[in-house]
């Protein structure tokens, strides 16, 4: 065996790199924002690949996703089962879930090259709907699940661990992670959750119930029966994924046992950074009383 032979059998090969890249709604800005991280990824020797090449097995470190919260609940749901993490680039109105702005791309993308970022796990929830005993629809949320959206009163039994609790008459209820408990269960009159929990919260208009909202442990069962004989409630996931349920349908909720995982850069948002903000009040007026 000569030399040249020996230095081949020692050399290390490394694996390359791979990213996914991913959108909902491809307008001119976000595909030339998109063809500029491509381009720069791959002049740095990290493959691009889209989506559906993740699904059909390609494993990635991050994906990127170009859009606004829309976007991340779907990716988020996406790739938690897959345990990749997300880096959101905002290009809707709020983007809250985002982690970056489309002027900070490049100044992101270099800290992602350079693998300085830390990954952030979030709870996500496992809904399963149930007919007759037999389960007929399942999806996990990010933000929330609601029971409701039919513009008609609707009556809900609700079983927590097991344990009759309550029924509610109304628009119905949201079962919401300590990520959603701000978007749609805040504005219904719920809590912000600063702590990891879940929310379960009546919505907007309603005529009965002995629950108004209810902050729970993660581990917590919950089960929501439909009592509406008249009307058809839907069950939501993140108001975007939706099933029609039936009179004595019954979603179970639980935390889903696959958590989100987001790309965290330390590059704090102006929406995120009023979110903290908010918190930090809250705080401070538990401490002083």
């Amino acid at each position: 065996m000569n030399s040249s032979q020996i230095a081949e059998d020692t050399t290390e090969t490394t694996a390359p790199r791979c990213f996914g890249m991913y959108t909902r709604r491809a307008t001119p800005v976000i595909e030339e924002a998109m063809a500029r991280t491509r381009a720069l990824l791959q002049r740095s020797g990290i493959e691009v690949v889209d989506l559906q090449s993740i699904l059909s097995g390609t494993n990635v470190e991050v994906l990127l996703a170009f859009g606004g919260d829309g976007t991340m609940l779907h990716a988020v749901r996406l790739m938690a089962p897959l345990s990749i993490p997300v880096l959101g680039i905002n290009f809707g109105h709020v983007g809250y879930l985002c982690a970056i702005k489309e002027n900070d791309i490049e100044t992101a993308l270099q800290l992602v090259i350079d693998s300085k970022y830390s990954i952030e796990s979030r709870t996500m929830l496992q809904g399963d709907v149930y007919h007759d005993g037999e389960l007929v629809w399942q999806s996990r949320a990010f933000n929330d699940f609601q029971v409701g959206g039919c513009n008609r009163t609707v009556t809900l039994e609700i079983t927590i661990n097991g344990h009759a609790f309550g029924k509610v008459r109304g628009d119905g209820v949201i079962i919401a992670t300590k990520t959603g408990s701000t978007a749609y269960a805040f504005s219904a009159g719920g809590p912000a959750l600063l702590i990891d929990a879940i929310s379960l919260v009546s919505s907007n208009a309603v005529f009965s119930s002995a629950i108004r909202s209810l902050v729970l442990p993660t581990n917590a069962h919950l089960r929501i029966r439909n009592l509406t004989e008249i009307a058809r409630p839907y069950v939501i996931a993140d108001g975007q994924k939706d099933f029609l349920i039936g009179h004595n349908t019954e979603l179970q909720v639980t935390a889903s046992t696959c958590p989100a995982l987001l790309v965290n850069l330390g590059l704090i948002s102006e929406v995120e950074t009023l979110h903290r903000g908010f918190q930090e009040v809250m705080l401070r007026e538990l401490d002083s009383n």
